[in-house]
């Protein structure tokens, strides 16, 4: 599916940050047998990204994704591959088994540094090298991108422009809520197109936020997934349903891991107890949701909605 001249006649036009979106068209499927939303990791190693991005990448991620690869066999369910460039650099091994097993695998950047405090240079940098480091360990054209940490954000959305340019067709890379750390407030909740210079447009797909009138909800993933009751999650996703489109789901391969944390002593307690939260019932919870709603991949997902 290509982002660029994808017709989007009669659609309303917003302008939003200097740029301009305008809808996707979106059909809720009527195939019972397809998959109605996504389920995507972003695939990176917890130490290299939360605490030190110059560490090494440790194999502890094969080991993890290796879980959640045995829950998706489990629940028949394929998925979303976002890889970190620095992981598949590493573990082209894992990233081949990915492709081997029927996954989409897509690119999470490269070095896990934060989008929003790179200058154009630097940027275009990133995100070459996060394409091409995916491309080669997977053996396959990687189209979609999700920025590390959701770093597009209100005051880089300038790097959107950098993601299409390096031959990017579909972006997940906004949060489209406000939160401390990310996000955009008032940010469109449905998938859409973002209008760039020179004729391009990229697809954005945003990750699941529950609308309730004026309020927001992260439903999305990570420490989310960890903390809310599973009743609201459900509830959630089947409300994002309701609504007329798919919601995009998120989780990361440590948070399979109720150990991982054990191996670095000398972690500040706030840390320790804010990443830990939660993991130790992650996978029942993740397998219970898997089994009840109907998750498959991105590309897969966009096709049974017919997002154009």
């Amino acid at each position: 599916m290509s982002a660029q001249g994808l017709s989007t006649a009669h659609a309303p036009v917003l302008t939003r940050g200097g740029l301009r979106t305008v809808a996707a068209d979106c059909v809720r499927p009527t195939d019972r047998s397809a998959p109605r939303h996504a389920f995507t990791v972003d695939v990176e190693d917890w130490y290299q990204s939360c605490v030190d991005f110059d560490a090494p990448i440790n194999d502890r991620v094969v080991r993890n994704v290796d879980r959640i690869l045995d829950m998706l066999s489990g629940t028949n369910v394929r998925g979303t591959f976002f890889v970190q460039g620095m992981v598949a650099e590493a573990l082209p091994r894992m990233v081949e088994a990915l492709v081997r097993e029927g996954h989409e695998v897509q690119s999470h950047g490269y070095s896990h540094r934060p989008l929003n405090r790179m200058n154009q240079a630097a940027l275009r940098d990133e995100v070459e090298r996060a394409k091409k480091t995916v491309e080669d360990a997977a053996g396959t054209s990687v189209t979609a991108f999700r920025a590390q940490d959701f770093s597009v954000l209100g005051s880089n959305l300038w790097a959107l422009e950098t993601i299409a340019g390096v031959g990017f067709e579909i972006d997940s890379s906004i949060f489209p809520m406000q939160s401390a750390r990310y996000g955009i407030g008032g940010w469109t909740l449905a998938p859409h197109h973002v209008i760039l210079s020179g004729g391009m447009r990229l697809l954005e797909v945003p990750v699941a936020v529950w609308a309730r009138g004026s309020l927001r909800v992260p439903v999305a993933g990570g420490g989310y997934f960890r903390v809310l009751p599973e009743a609201v999650l459900e509830r959630a996703i089947r409300s994002v349903d309701t609504a007329g489109r798919p919601a995009v789901i998120y989780c990361h391969p440590y948070e399979f891991a109720p150990d991982e944390l054990a191996g670095y002593p000398n972690l500040p307690w706030k840390l320790r107890v804010s990443q830990g939260l939660g993991r130790s019932r992650f996978e029942a919870r993740m397998t219970k949701l898997l089994r009840n709603v109907p998750f498959g991949p991105l590309r897969d997902v966009l096709d049974a909605w017919s997002v154009r």
